[in-house]
């Protein structure tokens, strides 16, 4: 397990220095997408626009969220690509294993580059945040959701293959959703991703969350990352049943 492990991150680290001019101008634009929002949002709510760090943080959530949400049907569309996607099937304890293992390599990857558009944001706009000591705690849901619904979709990308379509529509429609927590309502404690979103916004800003919800984003977290780990695990039986995985 140590050397497979070791083999995702040297995968990971030659990628990176491979193709640092596209990562570098990635990172450049998920900033400038953030202003391109920030100077939206000023022109349509300018009597009630929210709080500049609250909008942040929020997008520092949907930017963590979107990394875990497309990692596994990015791997699995790459090693499809590059006729490689066998190669996982045989690997020591199977394709979901690997698949898996490389998926938190990359997600730490994506804590990583959230955490330096984050702070480019705040040095930018010039906003300051108290981190609550327990504030990795925060992240903990949020993360979970993710990931299950990466699962989910990595089962969708055996089957049909192709669904980038998909991630796009379903990436636009999670911007404004997201930004709508800044506004945050008692009732949104039972909208999807929702005190998810917000746990990770108070931790991070010094405020205390409030237990139900956190508990109510924790148990939504769970759920997801089980109705991921469920779908994928059978479609993947399927495909091997039908011999899909070869002609992806």
């Amino acid at each position: 397990m140590l050397n497979r492990l070791r083999a995702e991150v040297n995968l990971v680290l030659a990628n990176l220095r491979l193709y640092w001019v596209n990562n570098l101008v990635g990172l450049f634009v998920d900033v400038v997408y953030f202003y391109a929002i920030l100077v939206a949002v000023r022109a349509v709510v300018q009597d009630a626009l929210p709080n500049t760090s609250s909008l942040v943080l929020i997008y520092a959530a949907l930017q963590l969220f979107l990394g875990f949400y497309v990692s596994i049907a990015f791997i699995l569309r790459e090693d499809a690509v590059q006729g490689t996607l066998e190669h996982l099937a045989l690997a020591r304890g199977g394709l979901v294993r690997q698949v898996l293992l490389r998926a938190g390599v990359l997600g730490a990857l994506v804590l990583i580059q959230t955490s330096l558009i984050l702070t480019v944001l705040l040095l930018l706009t010039g906003q300051r945040l108290t981190f609550a000591p327990w504030w990795p705690l925060g992240l903990i849901p949020l993360v979970i959701a993710a990931l299950g619904l990466s699962l989910a979709m990595g089962a969708l990308a055996l089957y049909f293959r192709q669904i980038s379509s998909f991630y796009t529509l379903v990436q636009f429609l999670l911007i404004p959703y997201f930004l709508s927590f800044t506004q945050w309502q008692p009732y949104m404690v039972y909208l999807p991703l929702a005190p998810t979103a917000h746990a990770m916004r108070l931790s991070l800003s010094g405020q205390p969350v409030p237990l139900d919800v956190y508990l109510v984003a924790f148990l939504q977290g769970l759920l997801l990352l089980l109705i991921g780990s469920f779908l994928l695990l059978r479609l993947y039986a399927l495909v091997r049943r039908r011999g899909l995985l070869g002609r992806y």
